[in-house]
């Protein structure tokens, strides 16, 4: 059997892998065009566009291809500047920038590129969508761009259409002033459910929802980790989600975004019960919701931070809008905090929380976040936000703390760490950073009236919202007698 298996292997091990195949198509050095380059290409090949200025508009015609400017190799964010694709009307009236509308999947990636002057692809009702972008059934990769300039002006999504089941992953792009009638920057439609992170969505503009971001009929993006700023409709400056749309909306820093009427921040209607999670919303504007706005809608609402809206409410309810908002710091909004809300909600007369600050029966507070500048929006360490989440939603491994914190920054430390003189990076190892130091801390404070530890929770290492002299004992016995470790270790 031995002697036919041998040969059979050395025949696979010379014949060539479908990897093998793949090429590098230089543009304009082996192909005059983007598109005559696209037009040659077979799954896996790399169209390597150099710096220049490319009066195209480009199909992927449904291959799984890589599209790339010399960012991958430099990384330089110049070289996205400077390698334009020019979706101008000296090309002809044909519409978006870069279309895929050929069942394309996250294995067609566009990458390292200027993306500018599209008006959008004509549909059969006479709309153009997606001035930078369509897709259509199809869920690319679009990263690393420069999306600029260009609009959908009797239709949607000015820089990107995602329109029927479209899915792309939608990552580390700039996104910016950019317009169309419905979702300025980015638009949803028909169960179109895409990946949005760590992106910039600035200065975009809709005529009527969604200045950012627009979501309708069926469709749950992900928003996760963004900076949504200036951007502005008649409702939803910042995102507006309608029609049965449950967008999931984490972790995004929603800034200085206006609507002319509902929603400076967010606006969520016609049965749309999305997920707004950890995110800091500041100085948007409305007149109605400077914050939130619900409609019909009855989102879950937990671990924000929503303060200064100019004008309108921190968070607007109204028409049988029942959310379910809790464990959120809504302060110094010019129309109020909450207007229409559950009963209950903004009585911070009822109690006290995890970090005895006064909060209504969902753990709502209303506090000066006390932020360390206005540009990060990261949280001091007394912060009253710092450990004031939701106990059920997961700790980041890298944080340490006795519980989630409001807002998009989770403020890291180290339990036991009551003097504050160690480090939460690298995790492992601790590197001493709890010792008797902070033993003796916790004494001096409670005993000498000593400096209040910093944050708080710090010196309360069995978390039980009290430093007390149990966490003195608990770091003794974990010190010096084989206890276990702090709580969050």
């Amino acid at each position: 059997m031995r002697i036919f298996i041998i040969p059979f292997l050395f025949l696979l091990f010379l014949l060539p892998s479908p990897n093998a195949q793949a090429k590098i198509i230089r543009v304009p050095a082996d192909s005059s065009c983007i598109q005559c380059a696209i037009n040659g290409a077979v799954d896996g090949d790399t169209v390597l566009v150099a710096r220049g200025h490319y009066y195209e508009r480009i199909n992927f015609l449904g291959k799984a291809i890589l599209v790339t400017s010399n960012f991958i190799f430099d990384n330089d964010t110049t070289t996205i500047d400077s390698t334009i694709i020019d979706g101008d009307s000296l090309v002809g009236d044909t519409g978006s920038v870069v279309v895929f509308v050929s069942r394309e999947d996250s294995s067609s990636v566009i990458k390292g590129f200027t993306i500018r002057n599209g008006i959008g692809t004509l549909d059969e009702s006479g709309y153009r969508n997606g001035g930078g972008i369509y897709c259509l059934f199809s869920s690319p990769t679009i990263s690393h761009n420069l999306i600029k300039g260009n609009s959908a002006i009797s239709g949607t999504g000015g820089a990107i259409c995602c329109d029927v089941a479209s899915r792309p992953i939608v990552r580390n792009n700039l996104i910016i002033a950019n317009s169309a009638i419905y979702g300025g920057g980015i638009f949803c439609l028909l169960v179109s459910s895409p990946t949005i992170s760590n992106n910039s969505i600035l200065n975009n503009s809709a005529v009527s929802y969604g200045g950012g971001i627009c979501c309708v009929e069926y469709s749950a993006p992900l928003i996760d980790s963004n900076s949504i700023i200036g951007n502005s409709a008649f409702a939803g400056g910042g995102i507006c989600c309608m029609y049965y749309s449950p967008p999931t909306i984490t972790n995004n820093a929603i800034l200085g975004n206006s609507a002319e009427s509902y929603g400076g921040a967010i606006y969520c209607a016609g049965n749309s019960s999305s997920t707004i999670r950890n995110n800091t919303l500041i100085k948007n504007f409305a007149n109605y919701g400077g914050g939130i706005y619900c409609d019909h809608s009855s989102p879950t609402i937990n671990n924000n931070i929503i303060l200064t809206s100019l004008q309108g409410e921190g968070i607007l309810c109204e028409y049988e809008s029942y959310p379910r908002i809790c464990y959120n710091n809504v302060w110094n909004n010019a129309d109020g905090n909450f207007f229409g809300c559950p009963i209950g909600v903004g009585d911070t007369t009822w109690g006290i929380n995890f970090n005895g600050t006064p909060c209504d029966s969902f753990y709502n507070i209303i506090r000066d976040p006390l932020f360390i500048d206005t540009i990060t929006f990261e949280l001091l360490c007394n912060s009253p936000c710092i450990d004031a989440g939701d106990p059920s939603i997961y700790v980041p491994i890298d944080s340490g703390g006795c519980r989630i914190d409001m807002g998009t920054h989770e403020y890291s430390y180290i339990l036991g760490d009551a003097n504050s003189d160690g480090t939460i990076t690298p995790k492992k190892p601790r590197g001493g950073a709890v010792n008797i130091g902070d033993v003796a801390y916790i004494i001096n404070y409670l005993f000498v009236n000593g400096p209040s530890p910093c944050p708080y929770h710090a010196a309360d290492p069995n978390c039980d919202g009290w430093a007390n002299i149990a966490d003195a004992v608990c770091l003794i016995n974990y010190l010096f007698v084989g206890g276990p470790l702090p709580c969050g270790f």
